[in-house]
């Protein structure tokens, strides 16, 4: 019990009340020097005594009597709360400073990420109007949305990024690893987090699951909206956990709904380019179901990272009883294989050797704790294919893994880069 308990605690990733820390771990490939989503950091690292907006889109409700910088409890809503957190990242350091923080690969950094406030917004008038097949703006004069579109404006790139938490975390830890993922995209575009309502507790897992299948027609409706009411040009998503089912499902939902547009048609209409499924805590024969019904479609490229040394999902899998899709290395049946196999538009990583070489007990946490990963993640944003980023697979496999020489690869990348 001591064990499963100390397991919980550390896959929940979660210091209550903790309203800040230490800046994540620098992806590998930015501390060799490659080309990242961020760019060269250095305007992003002008901001260091600045506030960055995170946008929010809640499904928990609202607490007025709560004396603290989280106006949510962690019981379901049923229409979403809209508002922007503020986030500082590096106060104090000047902008070189910062610059140094972000590309360095030392591990404990100077640099902090810091919840500031949080920002509620006029709710819609009208949200059942969120719905797919409706070609109608009608929050255009909202002021949430015409936050987002001038947060698009002022960028060089009309992108939203929408993190989608996992189980047992709250708006504030959530906010700063949203920050961090922003931080490291260079401040490009717009990001919303995504707070589905988690219990926010140990034992809440069963009933965040509950919480998560709920929240899958808010992230539903607000992947239909985007688009048209933001002017938005491209969406990437990054799912982590127990949020990766609500992706799935609600993609999976929008192309049956979608049955009469081609794929080309769909993406064009709804404007998600990559999704990135972190250590999804889903059952792997429903991740099958959802390929068969295509929610692949709707984006343009689907990644999805798992690793059979992730503790909390061998948990996951002892209290259900199926495997989970984050721990499906060498456990697809050959009929999943084949399923996969026929569809290039998912890519399947093995983390596993990432993972071994940081040492993470848990093994959960690693889209963002470990280098290799979140380097890996941004070259699927930027479009690199599997064997660009380095990866490795046998004939015959499914899943890419990470080569053991993975950084040595990397700073060879960079030297043949240089060279040209």
């Amino acid at each position: 019990m001591t064990v499963l308990v100390a397991v919980l605690l550390c896959a929940s990733g979660c210091a209550r009340l903790k309203l800040s820390r230490r800046l994540m771990p620098t992806p590998a490939g930015i501390a060799v020097g490659l080309p990242h989503p961020g760019g060269e950091f250095h305007e992003a690292c002008q901001c260091a005594d600045d506030e960055i907006p995170i946008f929010i889109v809640s499904g928990r409700n609202l607490e007025s009597k709560k004396r603290s910088p989280d106006p949510f409890g962690n019981k379901r809503s049923p229409q979403p709360t809209l508002g922007i957190a503020y986030v500082n990242i590096g106060k104090g350091l000047t902008p070189e400073q910062l610059h140094q923080q972000t590309v360095t690969s030392k591990k404990r950094k100077r640099a902090r990420v810091a919840f500031k406030r949080i920002e509620l917004s006029p709710a819609l008038e009208n949200t059942q109007p969120w719905r797919v097949k409706d070609d109608v703006i009608r929050h255009n004069e909202n002021p949430w949305v015409q936050a987002v579109s001038q947060r698009l404006a002022q960028s060089s790139q009309r992108n939203v990024t929408i993190f989608v938490h996992g189980y047992n975390t709250d708006l504030i830890d959530n906010t700063l690893i949203a920050a961090e993922i922003y931080h490291y995209l260079g401040h490009q575009g717009a990001m919303i987090s995504f707070e589905w309502p988690s219990e926010s507790k140990l034992l809440g897992y069963v009933a965040d699951k509950g919480n998560a299948d709920y929240s899958t027609r808010h992230f539903r409706s607000m992947i239909a909206n985007l688009a048209k009411e933001c002017d938005v040009d491209s969406i990437t998503i990054i799912a982590h956990s127990a949020g990766s089912p609500i992706v799935v499902n609600a993609l999976r939902e929008i192309r049956l709904l979608e049955h009469d547009l081609s794929a080309d048609q769909v993406q064009q209409k709804y404007r998600v380019d990559r999704v990135v499924l972190a250590a999804p805590d889903m059952d792997l024969m429903a991740f099958i179901n959802a390929v068969h019904d295509r929610f692949h479609e709707v984006a343009g490229r689907v990644a999805v990272y798992a690793s059979p040394k992730d503790r909390a999902l061998g948990l996951s899998e002892k209290l259900y009883g199926n495997f989970r899709l984050g721990r499906a290395v060498d456990k697809l049946e050959p009929w999943e294989q084949r399923v996969l196999e026929q569809v290039p538009e998912i890519e399947m990583v093995d983390a596993s050797v990432a993972v071994q070489e940081y040492h993470n007990l848990i093994g959960h946490s690693y889209f963002h704790r470990d280098p290799w990963v979140s380097s890996d993640i941004g070259g699927f944003i930027l479009g690199r294919t599997p064997a660009g980023r380095n990866l490795v697979k046998q004939e015959g496999e499914v899943f890419w893994k990470f080569p053991k020489d993975y950084l040595e690869r990397l700073q060879q990348r960079k030297s043949s880069t240089e060279k040209h």
